[in-house]
């Protein structure tokens, strides 16, 4: 096989492994923040409820002091029943009482509620704290993954660039710009592997001629149809099988 072919199979190689660990490493930043925002929309759950249960207790001091306030109403009602000088008089405060009574049923009534709703609340920001120490966990976890993954990559792109280069300087320079021109064309893909008379990427025949030529991988050859740089890589020698000892 010529030296600028083997060195431009190579060369694809290094290309594509490239491109996919940089593509790679435009990620990171996007699932960093993906983990903060879980972080931040967990904190966020429970800073909700937090304020949930602030809000509940207020109502239910301010329902406990409503209902004090009627008792003491109506307390200071019948004490009046006592100093009133007419049946009208009486009949009105009795008035006044019942009232007062139905009121404080209905505060009471709400009362319960909300202390219903604070057992509820304070049980649900117990469990949330819970899962907040556990998301800070996972989080803190995925993020030392991710930054070392983040780091793998990063060595690998620098030394794939460096190989790259290396590559670059080592091929003719007319068939280098041949070899960019075909992978700028065709996303990426100069390089086409024959095999069975076939290329094997636009999957056409390949003329028996032009395929034994291949074979010989003394030349540089395109393929007709999709126009990239033809190769050919021999099949791999069977095994040996090993030899059994007479018996």
């Amino acid at each position: 096989m010529v030296e600028d072919l083997k060195r431009l199979i190579e060369l694809q190689r290094v290309d594509l492994r490239l491109r996919e660990v940089t593509h790679q490493i435009d990620q990171f930043p996007a699932r960093l923040a993906a983990l903060e925002k879980k972080l931040h929309d967990a904190q966020a759950a429970q800073q909700a409820r937090r304020e949930r249960l602030t809000e509940s207790l207020k109502n239910r001091k301010k329902f406990e002091l409503d209902v004090q306030a009627l008792e003491d109403k109506i307390s200071k009602y019948k004490e009046q029943l006592y100093e009133v000088k007419s049946n009208e008089a009486y009949r009105a405060l009795q008035h006044e009482i019942e009232l007062a009574e139905q009121e404080k049923r209905a505060g009471e009534d709400k009362e319960l509620e909300a202390m219903i709703a604070v057992e509820e609340l304070e049980a649900g920001l117990k469990a949330g704290e819970q899962e907040v120490k556990k998301v800070e966990a996972d989080c803190a976890r995925e993020r030392a993954a991710t930054e070392a993954e983040q780091r793998e990559r990063e060595r690998e792109a620098a030394e794939l660039r460096k190989e790259q280069e290396e590559l670059r300087t080592a091929i003719e320079a007319e068939l280098l710009e041949q070899y960019d021109r075909i992978s700028k064309a065709h996303g990426g893909i100069a390089m086409a592997e024959a095999r069975d008379e076939v290329c094997q990427v636009c999957l056409v025949r390949i003329r028996p001629q032009v395929f034994s030529e291949l074979k010989r991988n003394e030349q540089i050859i395109l393929c007709d149809s999709c126009h990239r740089i033809l190769f050919y890589l021999p099949p791999a020698a069977p095994a040996e099988q090993p030899v059994e000892a007479n018996t």
